[in-house]
């Protein structure tokens, strides 16, 4: 059925048009997937827009779908995998079946820069916004189970940063040209979460396949 002009709310609202729309934005993916070289996807994107980045959100790509992502990819062949504030909103199990999965379609080599709240930072306000069930959070991670979490699945972990069991933080120096995480020590400047000379902190890591 081929709609156009105004379209009714009750009508956008309807599970046939949501098929609809997401099949369109399912085939336009697809062919943009066929065409990117190197072929780098955000998960979970939102609103979120990096040049030379696929945006993906739930409605075409449920990370947790093994069917999701064999409509949209080949096994091994996307080079660099981004999440920002996704996996603690999955449930302890969906979070290795969505680690999972990113392994599998992550070309030998590949990269999955990924950040979530940080379990091991305990200041009152922070921790008031990253524990579950604020927010939809379902997890919160830090940088131990977070590891154990990864390396599960294959993954090599580098942290990059985080704060440890004793509440220090460590960072080092990341390319964000190999994904931008805005929630970080380097870009964040939320004043409700300051803490001395920095803001919102993530626990961010590259997890690479071997």
């Amino acid at each position: 059925m081929k709609l156009s002009g105004f379209v009714p709310q009750f009508v956008r609202q309807s599970g046939w048009y949501r098929g609809l729309s997401r099949a369109r934005r399912v085939r336009r993916l697809r062919a943009l997937v066929a065409s990117a070289t190197p072929l780098n996807v955000v998960l979970g994107a939102g609103a979120t827009e990096f040049p030379g980045w696929l945006n993906t959100d739930q409605e075409v790509l449920d990370i947790v779908s093994p069917d999701d992502w064999a409509q949209l990819f080949a096994p091994e062949t996307i080079d660099r995998l981004l999440s920002e504030h996704v996996l603690e909103h999955l449930s302890e199990e969906q979070g290795r079946l969505a680690v999972r999965e990113c392994y599998r379609y992550l070309k030998p080599g590949g990269l999955f820069r990924v950040a979530v709240p940080d379990g091991y930072r305990r200041d009152a306000a922070y921790v008031a916004e990253a524990s579950p069930p604020s927010d939809g959070h379902q997890m919160l991670y830090n940088v131990d189970t977070f590891t154990t979490l990864l390396e599960g699945a294959g993954f090599v972990v580098t942290p990059l940063e985080y704060f440890d069991a004793d509440e220090n933080f460590h960072a080092q120096p990341w390319d964000e040209s190999e994904g931008h995480v805005q929630r970080s020590i380097r870009f964040d400047s939320q004043t409700d979460f300051q803490r001395d000379g920095m803001f919102y902190t993530s626990l961010i890591v590259d997890a690479r396949k071997a």
